[in-house]
């Protein structure tokens, strides 16, 4: 005997007109018995038809889960998490005392509202400054502009020495992200711990530090950065070449421009990854942000555009918290593989964030028995409880109302399409409703909806 999934089940009876339910029940009889014991909970109108069911199974089921006996799962699924501050190094206060270290204090602190980080930032005092880069709540900009040494008042100098210790001190794994907004700062001192600390492996990340300590602060300390540097021979020639010409900063601008071409850049992404080549494509788009170089989102969705990026690239790129909508829909249409969360991370993130919408997922991605996992809440991978649209209730109603309305049979046939079905929720739905024999429904069947 077939049986219907947890997750339609659970879809099913939230969104049908209650009038609807003790049909459907009394028409799929035993089919629901594991749903019933295998779902988290068990919508009230649901629970209430089976109990007046007459039917042995689907009593003997709510009954189980009136006992404790469910197969219902644990929510053992991870939960977006704060990472913890950097650890502080001894000099963070120790120089201070009395009231003027008050502010360093409040500044280590993690649960800092975000006024109260920018006050403490408009004090443009080194060790605050410090302390705030150690934490978790600075945004980007903010870093970028503390490496550059760019006060609140507008003026610009050399990074202070507080700043300094910590990116030379901190572990790596934690303030790699940072460092890349240092390598365009343009401060010596900050270029040092870049060449020193980051394993900067594109050309382009190597001319941004030497260009920007060059134009900043002069050919010599340019020439000090580079001493530290360990490039490549191919690299490190023509900029020592350059710094023995007028014209040495120019020739290598026009070097980092041609490296940064947009067009150039995506060619280089999508070509096949060469033999032996680290990472292959997802590691050339980790190169390129390591070393603090964007997408050419642009020129990648052209190429898209005109044949579809490779899977492994695209997959890569649909990480990127800047990802365009359209490369992110291109994913969902791709199709969704009923895999672990750690293969496809890109998916809720993008939810979460608010890159893509519950509505999205239901509309393009497919096969519809994965999405309606997500959507339903029974994917241990992620939950609409914690997406910036939460689940698209409104959207499903509005479709099964236009598909289904209260034809039972289209009900009951679409819950038994699910498990095999490969096409949208849209596609199944019109689906449904053609094989119950309307014949407005054959026609939208004809043609994806959505």
């Amino acid at each position: 005997m077939n049986s219907i999934e947890r997750s339609v089940a659970k879809a099913v009876f939230t969104l049908a007109d209650p009038a609807l339910v003790p049909v459907l029940v009394a028409r799929l009889g035993a089919e629901l018995a594991p749903a019933l014991r295998a779902m988290a909970s068990v919508p009230t109108v649901l629970a209430d038809a089976a109990r007046a069911s007459g039917d042995a199974a689907l009593q003997a089921a709510i009954e189980a889960r009136e006992s404790g006996e469910t197969g219902g799962r644990r929510d053992d699924r991870p939960r977006p998490t704060t990472a913890p501050p950097l650890p502080m190094p001894a000099f963070v206060g120790s120089e201070r005392s009395g009231a003027a270290e008050r502010p360093v204090d409040r500044a280590a602190r993690g649960d800092l509202a975000t006024d109260e980080v920018d006050a403490l930032s408009n004090l443009d005092d080194p060790h605050v400054d410090a302390a705030l880069f150690a934490g978790s709540l600075l945004p980007d900009a903010e870093r970028a502009r503390l490496l550059a040494g760019v006060r609140r008042d507008g003026t610009r100098g050399r990074v202070a020495e507080p700043l300094i210790a910590l990116l030379w001190g901190a572990e790596l794994g934690r303030c790699a992200a940072w460092l890349a907004a240092g390598i365009t700062s343009g401060d010596p001192e900050v270029a040092r711990v870049v060449v020193n600390r980051l394993p900067l492996r594109t050309e382009a990340g190597r001319l941004r530090v030497i260009v920007g300590v060059w134009t900043r602060h002069g050919v010599d300390e340019a020439r000090r950065v580079l001493a530290e540097a360990d490039f490549p021979a191919d690299v490190r020639e023509p900029i020592e070449d350059a710094f023995a010409r007028g014209d040495g900063l120019s020739l290598l601008r026009a070097r980092l421009a041609a490296e940064e071409d947009p067009e150039r850049v995506a060619a280089f992404l999508c070509e096949a990854a060469r033999e032996g080549e680290d990472g292959g494509q997802r590691g050339r788009v980790d190169a390129i942000l390591a070393d603090g170089g964007g997408m050419p989102w642009a020129e990648l969705i052209r190429s898209h555009r005109a044949a579809a990026l490779p899977l492994v690239l695209h997959d890569r790129l649909a990480e990127a918290p800047d990802c365009p909508h359209e490369l992110l829909i291109a994913m969902l249409a791709g199709g969704l593989a009923a895999r672990s969360r750690e293969e496809r991370p890109w998916l809720h993130e993008a939810l979460a964030a608010g890159r893509l919408s519950g509505a999205d997922l239901l509309r393009h991605a497919h096969p519809a028995p994965v999405v309606l996992s997500v959507l339903a809440d029974t994917d241990a991978r992620t939950s609409p409880r914690w997406w910036a649209s939460g689940a698209p209730r409104a959207e499903a109603k509005a479709l099964v109302e236009e598909f289904l309305g209260a034809d039972v049979e289209a009900w009951i046939v679409a819950m038994r399409l699910f498990p095999e079905f490969t096409g949208t929720i849209p596609e199944l739905l019109a689906t449904a409703r053609a094989v119950a024999g309307d014949p407005a429904g054959s026609a939208r069947s004809a043609s994806p909806t959505g």
